[in-house]
């Protein structure tokens, strides 16, 4: 399998695709970037004057406070 990112279709390092990734450096830290920016607005209180915590699911979220 010839190592081509699947975002921008240029070829990158082989390495990089044995180690299990499809996509180039720059996609990927692009990617890594959004996913963390989005997992910022996902925390919220587990209960009453409690510390943030990860909300990772709907049913996580559903279950918060109970």
């Amino acid at each position: 399998m010839e190592a081509v990112c699947v975002a921008c279709h240029t070829e990158f390092n082989p390495k990089r695709l044995e180690l299990g990734y499809r996509t180039c450096l720059d996609c990927g830290s692009t990617r890594a970037i959004r996913e963390m920016n989005r997992k910022t607005k996902c925390s919220a209180p587990a209960y009453n004057k409690g510390a943030y915590q990860y909300v990772g699911s709907v049913q996580a979220a559903r279950d918060l406070g109970r």
